[in-house]
């Protein structure tokens, strides 16, 4: 680690605070956001400001705010927050396939490739997990709503696992059924799934064909040696949140 990560960005804060005052004002700020946004309160809050607002003045608007607990401390502390919990996709990413080892791997099963535990591959591992068995992807998003942007990133990962060279099984892990769900049953084409990584339309068109085949088919056809795995099935502690 160098210098500059090591320091987490603090370089402008005196060493004296750094090991004291940076960790309680991000205990505090978590605690003042926990304490605004308990109850799951913010969608009817923001609701509320969205009317009172409507041709408000600016006296007005300000009361408005001030009476439902926003002012610049609440914005510091979200802002705050977000910076410290920046990497919590990478947490949950490398807590989620850490813990499923022990449950996945089989007697005399090697990991063959230094696992990519943080969100995102890069070139020399295209695959989450690689064994001499199996190679793996996880997707770890709960869909909520439309979600277009991660059925194309679960549709993604699906390609490239089909097209995996060799005997080993590939493993598409998720978060719950809908993504298993869509990728099965929607009507979608390839090509719309596909829309925003050109290189993947590539891969697909080489190895599978027309870009005009529906995803639904593709995942019970092409795709159907390439297991999808609700990971609550893997880690039935986490499914009551999953």
């Amino acid at each position: 680690m160098t210098a500059e990560l090591s320091r987490g960005g603090l370089d402008n804060v005196p060493s004296e605070r750094r090991s004291s005052d940076a960790p309680d004002a991000s205990t505090a700020a978590f605690t003042r956001l926990l304490a605004f946004l308990g109850g799951g309160r913010l969608t009817d809050v923001v609701a509320a400001l969205e009317h009172e607002l409507a041709g408000a003045s600016g006296k007005e608007a300000a009361a408005a705010v001030d009476a439902v607990g926003i002012d610049a401390s609440l914005l510091a502390s979200a802002l705050l927050v977000r910076r410290d919990l920046g990497r919590l996709n990478d947490l949950i990413h490398a807590c989620a396939i850490t813990l499923c080892l022990p449950h996945i791997l089989l007697p005399g099963e090697t990991i063959v490739r230094r696992p990519s535990l943080a969100a995102g591959n890069d070139e020399s591992r295209p695959y989450d997990l690689e064994t001499d068995r199996r190679v793996a992807e996880f997707k770890l998003a709960r869909w909520s709503g439309a979600d277009a942007m991660r059925k194309r990133g679960v549709f993604h990962d699906l390609v490239h696992l089909a097209a995996a060279d060799g005997d080993r099984v590939p493993e598409l892990y998720v978060v719950g059924q809908a993504p298993i769900r869509f990728l099965r049953t929607t009507t979608a084409r390839a090509a719309w799934g596909l829309d925003n990584s050109p290189s993947t339309q590539v891969l697909f068109a080489e190895r599978f064909g027309s870009l005009t085949t529906p995803i639904g088919q593709f995942t019970e056809e092409a795709a159907a040696h390439v297991r999808l795995i609700d990971l609550a099935e893997v880690l039935p502690e986490v499914a009551a949140i999953l």
